[in-house]
């Protein structure tokens, strides 16, 4: 059996992989150069598995059998006996041979999956590559882990959603290291916008594992493809460079100071990768991802595959069930919880979030097939499936999936309008009276069953106050864990029932005022959904306001807030007073709110009241221009708007127009108050795993192993049915860590993220969004990563941040006004910040890197735009 080949001669997809059959092409082409090497057979990895498991474990068989088969902890027991796997007869003496033939040279060994980048679905990063292996037993060592990889948990969850995905196999690539001054990614198309005239380069020093592992930023360039022409380049911000090491393997080593500051692509290197764009495009016929690397004047390529997810690219024609056609979106999802989650976060949200949206639409009289996905995890974050969502919306007459979409802040609005033809409403028609049913039995009685809630609430609060955490048995969590589980749902149900009505008023609402005052409705509607001053999302930072002003009368108080860093006090700190009373009384009434609150791994106020701190040390920075005072206007001005309507209506309609308001005013508070309790309960789930952590097995003495299971698995860990969840962790551990040094993906994409996701840096000084809460007001930038940092902003200043949630609130009454790069006019922020008359803009795509602390800027919370004045 001939175990492998050259590189140049693996041309055969099926048997060498889609990535090994790439490199061989476009290793024949004129003036392209790709390292040498030699490709092991697909059949060898087969021949392992058939001599070390059972059918029911090779990747076709975990993929078609049950989830729990594809559990960390279990496959990690397959990968050790892949690796304990005698290698096929003749293979190690083929391999030492082939490696012989390349010199004593370091060598890159990678994966080739037969299920590797087919077109719109790669699985690019999904298996290990190693890098600068050196000797024969590392090299042998290197191929059995790179077979062994397939065993990892994501890369087969992946896979099991891939549900058109091809036989599941691996070739392995072994190749000359390229000892790289400089490397990186070139994109023949944009891959965030599509532009088939703009290349898009990323570069770094060294070599280019960091780039593609998300671990570095890189120099950027956006070039234009007809002239070679620098549209835009956006330095490096890098210290240090991975290089190969003598003795076999990678490190990192320390940048002299001339080479971080001078460019890493200069003008041969570019000339070059305008060639190569051209030459591997022309022979493709399509735009590239291509990996490449700069070694002493020569240009290497070391990897070329379809760029994933390609704005523009074809996707009705594939149909709406083709999952490489969807268009995914978190700006509106990204708010109530940016970034990376953990998975005992993202297996309660994704449940939640999905049986939310099938009741709100079931409501509604629509159709949803159970397999209808409409959530979904990328890169450990969480986002909405638009395709799916406005396909369903299609159904309702008159409910204009544009109007919902704008509602929670856009993205993606042009293309899924365009991927999702209205459909025929004869069915939703034929279902009305059963849907009329139902919303009218929903409705009926709420208050009561509201009130009903609340009181069975107060004693759920107290019976999980009351819980021994510390002595519990694990049985008693267990059952602690399943009750709140069911609190969770029940209120989540009522959360929805109030966010439904809401929506529907609000949509009633925007379109009476759109045709009676067409010129001004957008700017009222915003004046009469203000004012309330009893919201409870805007509440905390009102009564923190009030503390502050305590204190301000009291030095002793005083003196300890501002002379001490913020995140270093605690309650305790305080001394014996008025101040401390009130901080007391808060954190009972607040305590379990904080930011990110939706993240259940993150503290909450009543542990960590640092941020709070913070707050109020901006508040006694204040002037007479108390923030109460803008508060208190906001009340004025909806009374105003309210008989400015009142006014302008004619007399037929003035009474639907009342009751449409008070329902619209009404829900508005009821939707914030069963979001507030919903976070009261995530709050109590918080509280069982930190008490599951502390009893679970972990090293360096850190406490937080729950957080690192799904909900089932705690469950199951808790009963007794889980005897590997330290091994389950440990690799969760790993990935979540993988996922936080990856940049964020694109608000956007179609399919599956970008390899790289190389969001271009906002040009101009103009820069458009949603208007959350109106008014104009020009200031200084202060942008903010923390909350933490809340000290920093100063009375008349900006706050520009990338997402603001509640926990983030209480700074909404030192700023002048307020911008975000994600949220909806909708929006948990934006109903705060009206409540507290700060003008808002949101969704403002890059403004934390186009903006400055310090730059003069103009905040139109009227019409949605930022203008930057004067930089800093």
């Amino acid at each position: 059996m001939r175990w492998l080949v050259p590189l140049a001669e693996a041309h055969e997809a099926a048997r060498f992989g889609r990535k090994a059959a790439e490199l061989a092409v476009v290793g024949a082409l004129h003036g392209v150069h790709v390292p040498e090497g030699f490709v092991i057979d697909a059949s060898a990895f087969e021949a392992v598995l058939r001599s070390s498991l059972p059918a029911s474990q090779w990747p076709d068989g975990l993929l078609s059998g049950p989830a729990v088969d594809r559990r960390a902890a279990r496959l990690a027991a397959i990968r050790q006996r892949v690796l304990d796997a005698p290698l096929p007869d003749g293979l190690e003496a083929a391999l030492l041979q082939a490696a012989q033939g390349l010199g004593d040279r370091a060598l890159a060994v990678r994966s080739s999956g037969l299920h590797e980048d087919a077109t719109m679905a790669s699985a690019a990063g999904l298996q290990e590559s190693f890098l600068g292996v050196r000797g024969s037993a590392a090299l042998v060592d290197a191929v059995r882990r790179c077979w062994a990889s397939l065993y990892a948990e994501r890369a087969l969850t992946y896979l099991a959603r891939q549900r058109g995905a091809s036989a599941v196999g691996m070739a392995v690539i072994v190749q000359v290291m390229v000892d790289a001054e400089c490397a990186g990614v070139l994109f023949t198309a944009d891959p965030l916008d599509g532009s088939r005239g703009v290349a898009v380069i990323e570069a770094t020093r060294g070599l280019g594992v960091a780039v593609v592992d998300g671990r570095s930023t890189p120099e950027v360039l956006r070039v234009r493809r007809s002239d070679g022409v620098v549209l835009q380049r956006t330095e490096a911000r890098a210290s240090v460079a991975t290089v190969l090491s003598a003795d076999g393997g990678i490190h990192e080593q320390v940048l002299a100071d001339r080479a971080r500051e001078a460019p890493v692509v200069g003008d041969g290197l570019l000339l070059d990768l305008m060639t190569l764009a051209d030459r591997v495009e022309a022979q493709s016929g399509e735009p590239r991802d291509i990996e490449w690397a700069w070694e002493r004047g020569a240009l290497w390529l070391l990897q070329s595959r379809s760029i994933v997810g390609l704005p523009g690219a074809p996707s009705a024609a594939r149909g709406l069930d083709d999952r490489r056609g969807w268009i995914w979106s978190n700006v509106n999802v990204g708010e109530a919880l940016p970034g990376v989650a953990t998975p005992l976060t993202w297996s309660i949200a994704v449940a939640f979030s999905e049986r939310g949206f099938r009741k709100a639409f079931a409501g509604l009289g629509c159709e949803v097939t159970p397999e209808l996905e409409l959530v979904g995890i990328f890169h450990g974050r969480i986002y909405l499936n638009l395709t799916n969502f406005v396909r369903v919306a299609r159904q309702v007459p008159l409910l204009s999936p544009r109007m919902l979409i704008e509602l929670g802040g856009g993205g993606g609005l042009e293309a899924v309008e365009q991927q999702v033809p209205p459909g025929s409403w004869w069915p939703f028609v034929r279902r009305l009276p059963r849907t009329a049913g139902i919303l009218a039995a929903e409705n009926f009685g709420l208050g009561d069953r509201l009130r009903r809630f609340e009181a069975d609430f107060s004693v759920a609060r107290s019976r999980f106050a009351a819980l021994p955490s510390e002595t519990a048995s694990r049985v008693v969590l267990r059952a602690a864990l399943r009750d709140a589980r069911a609190l969770l749902d029940h209120t989540g149900e009522l959360m929805l029932t109030c966010a439904s009505g809401y929506l529907a008023s609000i949509v009633a609402m925007r379109e009476l005022l759109r045709r009676v005052l067409p010129g001004e409705s957008e700017r009222l509607e915003r004046e009469l959904l203000a004012g309330f001053a009893d919201l409870d999302s805007a509440a905390p930072g009102i009564a923190l306001v009030h503390i502050a002003e305590i204190a301000r009368r009291e030095p002793a108080a005083r003196e300890v807030i501002m002379g001490t860093e913020p995140l270093r006090l605690t309650v305790g700190d305080l001394p014996l007073g008025p101040t401390r009373r009130a901080f007391e009384s808060f954190l009972k009434a607040y305590g379990f709110r904080c930011p990110r609150e939706a993240e259940l791994s993150t503290p909450r106020w009543r542990e960590a009241p640092g941020t709070l701190f913070a707050a109020m040390r901006a508040y006694l920075q204040q002037s007479d221009d108390r923030p109460i005072g803008r508060v208190e206007r906001q009340l004025r001005l909806r009374a105003e708007a309210e008989d400015n309507l009142e006014r302008r209506l004619p007399p037929v309609a003035r009474s639907g127009a009342r009751h449409l308001l008070a329902r619209t005013q009404r829900f508005a508070r009821l939707r914030e108050r069963m979001r507030s309790r919903v976070t009261e309960v995530l709050g109590f789930v918080r509280s069982i795993a930190l008490a599951a952590s502390a009893r679970l097995s972990q090293p360096g003495g850190v406490a937080d192993g729950a957080f690192y299971l799904t909900v089932d698995e705690l469950d199951a860990w808790l009963g007794g049915e889980l005897s590997d969840a330290e091994a389950i962790i440990a690799i969760r551990r790993a990935e979540v860590a993988r996922d936080l040094a990856r940049p964020d993906p694109p608000a956007s994409f179609v399919g599956s993220p970008p390899s790289v996701a190389s969001s271009p840096e906002p040009v101009g000084d103009r820069f458009t969004g949603v208007a959350a809460s109106p008014g104009v007001v020009t200031g200084r930038a202060r942008v903010l990563r923390d909350p933490a940092d809340g000290a920093l902003l100063t009375p008349g200043e900006v706050l520009v941040t990338a997402v603001a949630d509640v926990g983030w609130t209480p700074l909404f009454l030192v700023a002048a006004a307020v911008v975000t790069e994600l949220g909806g006019a909708l929006s948990h922020a934006a109903l705060v910040a009206r409540e507290y008359g700060v003008p808002t803009v949101v969704n403002v795509a890059g403004v934390t890197r186009a903006l400055k602390t310090g730059d003069r800027v103009r905040v139109d919370g009227d019409r949605g735009v930022v203008e930057r004045l004067e930089c800093e």
